[in-house]
């Protein structure tokens, strides 16, 4: 029996139906919306979303740019800094804008390559070319000027710089508040309008930024930037400061001749002229140490400021007391204003601050300091000026006459200078001035008895000396020494510059100052030649001079012969030159007549005349003078016995004998 056959398979099912083009085949990814419908916006609101979004944009630029300006001022001021005076600066790493404002400061310091000179110490005319750096080299220098008026642009640009730090950071933290407020009034403002979350709000910010575009490349477009007047490494628009700017305005006076006189050779030296000759010059006799001396010049004053005031006597201060508080005014007036300018950076107050505070320690405890008596009844004067001394107590005494008695005089004065009374006259005075206040309030008081505050005036600035008194005159001399402390090395340079010209020509005096302002000329290297290489093998030779025998003017030792032909062998000490040695009976007589000599012989009081030729020590100088004193003394011509008179009768009498018989009658 046959089976039958199995049934036939089913059929496969059907392929599933094609997925739509714009489906993903991953099913876990939604499907996007359908865009949103564009958002209108009225022109009202388009134009009130303009102005807030160029408002919020401009406050932020702006101060971007003032952070980037103190950033670049910063910097600047650190590569000032660093640079260790070198011929040139590099400034390689720098911005383009800091690397501007060092293009400026070289173009200023280096010598000018055509100038038209003035007075001595300007600088006028035409300025030097650009500095460009190479671009074949990937470093940027700049050259830097070596003399002092390299110096004194540095030290203005850097002066210029931190004070436009301070400005600047002062300026960011008042406006941080300000532009806190308006970006937050101007984020409300442009939400209200189209909030950012709305369908098409960013698209609307957007369109407006796109049309502020436009607008700004039109504007470029239609108006073409001129060509640039000198040529920049940076990019100030972009920047957002401009420092070449800012330190050609800094450093122009310097270069006009405006901030320092001709003779301070750009903070190089010391001006006094005109405090000496204005202040000085009528109180010579203040400052001479004897009645008998009349000279004293220029470098005398220089010199006696080097030593200090407390040499001077305090009884010839006083005998011109306004008349030397004025001078102390100026000169005071003047040493601030010179270290103001040659050093900027410094505070006055770090300078005369200490020497003020040991002075009113000494005060206060003894009543006087160095170069002033020690009165203890003026210990309590230094702390006048804020009334806190301790009053006298009134009430213990009855009468003007019982209060002379029982205090002071000098007491006595300092509470009626304590007061703002007058304080002079005699001590019976000033008790019956002070026994008024007793029961009389200062208010009531006639106003003859208050002292007067006059006012010394030195050219634009007024200073009130309250009273004059001792204590206020010995302050300003401490401030005064404490300026000049600072400025020691320049005075002595002043001093030294000073007793130098008198010696000098005008070239030379105009060469001199050429060489302070840039530098001394230096030689570049010469190129050698075949001719010359035996020359130089013997100048590169070393010189064999076993005896010490000096160099003639090529540079090698003078015969031998010659040398003792001249007796530069033997050496002269002379004492009064601070026991210098002479070499050679030459140099030894000529010495006599030399500014060195002259000095030691001032300072020995003795007059350097050809009677003191020869004389080399101190104690045969001072007895010869000495001697010649006694013998002028005889020879000084007596009129009284040496005049000779004729009578009617012709009989010669002298003239004491013929002034004696007139007044009896006998002639």
């Amino acid at each position: 029996m046959s089976l039958p056959p199995p049934p036939p398979p089913p059929p496969p099912p059907p392929p599933p139906p094609p997925p739509p083009q714009h489906q993903v085949h991953h099913h876990s990814m939604p499907s996007a919306p359908p865009p949103p419908p564009p958002v209108s916006i009225s022109p009202e609101a388009e134009a009130s979303l303009r102005e807030t979004l160029r408002l919020g944009c401009g406050t932020l630029e702006a101060a971007r740019c003032l952070e980037s300006e103190r950033e670049a001022n910063l910097l600047m001021a650190a590569s000032m800094l660093g640079h260790g005076g070198e011929p040139e600066v590099d400034v390689t790493n720098l911005p383009g804008g800091v690397q501007d404002a060092w293009m400026i400061i070289s173009e200023a310091s280096t010598v000018p390559s055509a100038t038209a000179t003035g007075a001595p110490g300007v600088i006028t005319g035409v300025r030097a070319k650009s500095i460009l750096p190479d671009p074949s080299k990937d470093e940027v220098t700049f050259p830097m000027g070596q003399g002092q008026l390299g110096k004194a642009i540095q030290m203005a640009a850097l002066s210029g710089s931190m004070k436009r730090v301070a400005d600047l950071r002062e300026s960011l933290a008042e406006r941080r508040i300000e532009d806190g407020a308006v970006l937050r009034k101007s984020i409300r403002t442009a939400k209200s309008v189209v909030p950012p979350t709305q369908n098409g709000g960013v698209l609307a910010w957007l369109k407006v930024f796109d049309e502020r575009l436009r607008e700004i490349k039109s504007y470029h477009a239609r108006h073409e930037e001129p060509a640039a007047k000198r040529p920049r490494l940076g990019n100030p628009a972009a920047d957002g400061y401009d420092l070449a700017s800012h330190f050609l305005e800094t450093v122009q006076p310097v270069t006009d001749g405006t901030m320092y006189q001709s003779e301070e050779v750009m903070g190089k030296y010391l001006d006094l002229q005109s405090v000496y000759e204005t202040h000085v010059t009528p109180i010579k006799c203040v400052f001479l140490e004897a009645d008998t001396d009349k000279n004293f010049g220029f470098a005398d004053f220089l010199s006696m400021l080097s030593k200090g005031l407390s040499h001077v006597s305090e009884s010839k201060k006083l005998s011109e007391r306004k008349k030397y508080v004025r001078f102390l005014v100026a000169l005071e007036t003047y040493l601030e204003g010179f270290l103001k300018r040659t050093q900027p950076l410094l505070k006055l107050k770090d300078v005369t601050g200490q020497a003020i505070a040991e002075f009113d320690k000494e005060w206060r405890s003894t009543g006087g300091c160095e170069g002033w008596e020690a009165k203890s009844a003026e210990a309590g004067m230094v702390d006048d000026g804020d009334n806190t001394s301790e009053a006298l107590d009134l009430s213990a005494f009855k009468s003007a006459e019982e209060l002379e008695k029982a205090v002071d005089g000098d007491r006595l004065k300092t509470e009626l200078s304590r007061l703002g009374l007058k304080c002079g006259g005699r001590p019976l005075d000033r008790a019956k001035r002070l026994f008024m206040t007793k029961d009389t309030p200062l208010d009531q008081l006639p106003k003859k008895l208050f002292a007067s505050k006059a006012p010394v005036l030195d050219g634009a600035a007024a200073t009130t000396i309250k009273n004059e008194r001792r204590v206020d005159i010995a302050r300003r001399e401490v401030v005064v020494m404490a300026l000049l402390s600072q400025l020691k090395p320049t005075l002595e340079a002043t001093s030294k510059r000073t007793e130098r010209r008198e010696t000098q020509t005008v070239r030379e005096r105009e060469k001199e100052m050429e060489e302070d302002l840039h530098g001394s000329a230096v030689e570049g290297p010469k190129q050698k030649t075949d001719d010359d290489d035996d020359d130089s093998d013997d100048e590169d030779a070393p010189i064999y001079n076993p005896k010490g025998v000096p160099l003639g003017w090529d540079g090698k030792p003078i015969p031998y012969w010659l040398f003792k032909l001249h007796g530069l062998n033997h050496f002269y000490p002379c004492e009064i030159c601070g026991n210098e040695s002479y070499r050679g009976r030459r140099n030894f007589e000529t010495h006599f007549a030399e500014a060195k000599h002259a000095f030691g012989m001032k300072s020995l009081g003795i007059p350097n005349t050809k009677h003191f030729h020869g004389v080399t020590k101190i104690e045969d100088a001072q007895q010869l003078w000495e001697k010649l004193k006694g013998q002028l003394q005889q020879e000084q011509f007596d009129g009284t016995k040496e005049e000779e008179y004729e009578d009617s009768h012709g009989n010669v009498l002298s003239r004491a004998t013929y002034e004696d018989l007139a007044r009896q009658g006998l002639l």
